[in-house]
């Protein structure tokens, strides 16, 4: 394989990385009740600089968050009826898609929508929790599009939970995106990740994999896609495997800028 300087371990298959991150994690979180052992380092990388990180990506193990998502509560508290019918939370004037998801945390609708001004279109990115017999407006991000409206889904990303929402936001060029949000059951962007053009997969055991280009890193790569393998460990979303691979291996991981088995896509009213 091309030798690339200060790169990271040299890139496995999909298949193999996910083998990896199970044995990992039994190492990190060290079985119930124990404290996560030490990780070792790898390899300095190039410096990266780009919104939704790792804080030091020599780190395996490291926890990642929301922190970097442009989804927030709204300014003042929101609140509709209950209906089990998601397109009915689209707000008049606009057209839109929605997705619903449950699990111990409550139930949320995830909503995209978007209105055609006369100058410009305005996308609204929001999420609804059920309390009680009332809808209530969990998260927003109002904003124009510069292409195509955010793709949305309901999809398994840990075996054992109930789905996240997942919100990807499209580049001009089909099949890649730019931002990736993972919002849970209780309202909440549990993890946040910026693509840069990349794209974003389920693999097989779980978690979410991600490839964001190198160029979009400020790190001398240009030719590699950053992979990272997150994953739900000691109550956290964790790296558990990070390099660089070469583009032929990560584009022949590539089938849309978000893919999982079973994932439900969100829907217009009608479809």
């Amino acid at each position: 394989m091309e030798d690339m300087p200060c790169r990271r371990r040299s890139s496995r298959t999909l298949g193999a990385v996910a083998s990896l991150a199970l044995t990992l994690a039994t190492f990190w979180v060290g079985g119930p009740g124990r404290p996560p052992a030490a990780v070792p380092r790898q390899p300095t990388p190039p410096d990266r600089y780009y919104p939704g990180a790792p804080p030091d990506p020599g780190d395996l193990g490291i926890a990642l968050s929301g922190i970097g998502t442009a989804m927030r509560p709204p300014t003042s508290p929101t609140r509709v009826p209950y209906t089990s019918n998601c397109h009915k939370l689209i707000d008049g004037g606009f057209t839109g898609v929605c997705v619903t998801a449950q699990g111990p945390g409550g139930e949320v609708a995830g909503i995209v929508e978007s209105e055609r001004g006369a100058l410009a279109t305005q996308e609204r990115d929001l999420v609804w929790r059920r309390t009680g017999d009332k809808w209530s407006l969990a998260l927003v991000h109002t904003f124009q599009p510069s292409g195509y409206l955010t793709r949305l889904w309901a999809v398994r990303l840990r075996r054992a939970s109930p789905p996240y929402l997942v919100f990807v936001t499209p580049v001009d060029r089909p099949g890649f995106g730019r931002n990736l949000n993972v919002v849970d059951t209780a309202g909440h962007v549990s993890l946040y990740r910026y693509l840069g053009e990349g794209f974003a997969l389920v693999p097989p055991g779980g978690g979410l994999l991600t490839y964001t280009p190198a160029a979009t890193q400020a790190a001398p790569a240009g030719n590699y896609f950053d992979q990272v393998l997150v994953g739900w460990y000691g109550r956290h979303w964790r790296v558990l495997a990070d390099q660089y691979v070469p583009y032929r291996a990560a584009l022949a991981q590539h089938k849309a800028l978000f893919w999982g088995a079973g994932a439900a896509a969100a829907t217009a009213s009608g479809t």
